[in-house]
């Protein structure tokens, strides 16, 4: 049973998450949705740690910026990512983003 609040959509999109105090670690979103996403990376992360991410989408002029995420879970080269802070101009752009993938 799937418990998300959100429908996640299939992407192929570029990402650098930062983390505080611990660099940056480049990631590919393999699904994303309104809440969240979920990132290929070989990137040191761990459960509970607080990120942000920087989405480079194709043909987009800039990339959308989702201000605070967490990391819910990991495994391997995967991790669950949810969203927590998006400012009202990124969030209307991955809603775009969303609508095109849907």
């Amino acid at each position: 049973m799937d418990l998300r609040r959100h429908q996640r959509f299939p992407a192929h999109i570029q990402s650098v998450l930062s983390g505080p105090h611990r660099g940056e670690w480049v990631g590919t979103i393999v699904n994303l949705s309104k809440g969240g996403c979920l990132v290929e990376t070989d990137g040191q992360v761990y459960s509970g740690m607080h990120v942000s991410l920087r989405l480079d989408v194709p043909g987009e002029a800039s990339p959308i910026l989702i201000a605070r995420a967490a990391v819910r879970w990991n495994r391997k080269r995967e991790i669950g990512v949810g969203f927590i802070s998006v400012d009202p101009s990124h969030q209307e752009r991955l809603d775009q983003i969303l609508e095109r993938l849907k």
